[in-house]
């Protein structure tokens, strides 16, 4: 079902003083609107996707959303757009070369004809993360926009998680970002980033499957190391319930505090939205 947040502070005709973030995948398309004098969201609205669709279906679906949402209509100061897809790869930072970007893509992936290959910086992991958008899509936002800066979703995941869950000690915390058809783990020890990998899930058992396998891998404790979960998975889902079985400490991702909410955003569960929230953290 659509969900729209208004705070009743926000006004259409000062979109141009306002700051967008979106975020668009095979599983939804959601933004949320900041008003940078105040530091405060004041917009969230949530378009989820049903059943299968193929790239032309969600080209389209996408560019329909463009020509006919009031808001995304609007002229804004600035734009960021994060593309929520499990096709990366991470370079360390002494390592990266700009005019190498194809070649460390496909370290791990295969790219398409019409894939348009992007990076973004992860200034606490001292490293980059490099992806891809489908041209196609790409294009739909910046024949909005025109200025946009692009994003993967495991850019905010890890810049966020270092700073919220990294500390300065040598604690190590396991974050899972839970999408439709897979999942995102990172593993931080103090300010240091481990691990971070992405795994395709059906069911329950495939999900608790792959972060346990991660726990294996890295000999962590259940006991001891803790889990926190964003993304789409609710509080009183049975996931939830077979992962604190097996990792006592398994909680779930808070809002960054940087910013202020409209009080509209309790309607909402905190941790849906955090990637999304925090593109403003990247830039």
């Amino acid at each position: 079902m659509e969900m729209v947040l208004i705070d009743e502070t926000f006004d259409i005709n000062q979109t141009g003083n306002y700051s967008i973030s979106i975020q668009a995948g095979p599983d939804g398309y959601a933004f949320s609107v900041l008003d940078p004098l105040r530091n405060k969201y004041i917009l969230l609205k949530h378009i989820p996707f049903e059943g299968e669709m193929s790239a032309d279906q969600l080209e389209e679906r996408i560019a329909g959303i463009h020509g006919n949402d009031e808001f995304l209509a609007r002229d804004y100061k600035s734009v960021l757009f994060s593309w929520q897809c499990p096709r990366y790869t991470i370079i360390p930072g002494p390592l990266f070369q700009k005019d190498r970007l194809r070649a460390y893509f496909e370290f791990n992936h295969h790219l398409e004809e019409l894939d348009e290959i992007h990076y973004n910086k992860l200034r606490g992991a001292d490293a980059c993360n490099v992806f891809v958008i489908p041209s196609e899509i790409a294009g739909i936002v910046h024949r909005s926009y025109g200025n946009v800066k692009y994003f993967n979703q495991v850019t905010p995941f890890i810049e966020n998680g270092l700073v919220a869950h990294g500390g300065k000690g040598t604690r190590k915390t396991v974050m899972a970002g839970i999408y439709g058809k897979y999942v995102d783990v990172a593993v931080a020890e103090g300010e240091k980033l481990l691990l971070c990998n992405t795994f395709p899930w059906k069911d329950d058992a495939d999900l608790v499957y792959f972060i346990l396998y991660v726990y294996d891998q890295l000999k962590l404790s259940g006991e001891e190391t803790p889990l926190v979960i964003s993304g789409e998975i609710k509080k009183d889902s049975d996931v939830y319930g077979m992962l604190r079985s097996y990792i006592r400490n398994t909680v779930f991702e808070k809002r960054n505090d940087h910013f202020i909410y409209s009080y509209t955003f309790n309607d909402v569960e905190a941790h849906w939205f955090v990637n999304l929230f925090n593109l403003r953290l990247c830039v």
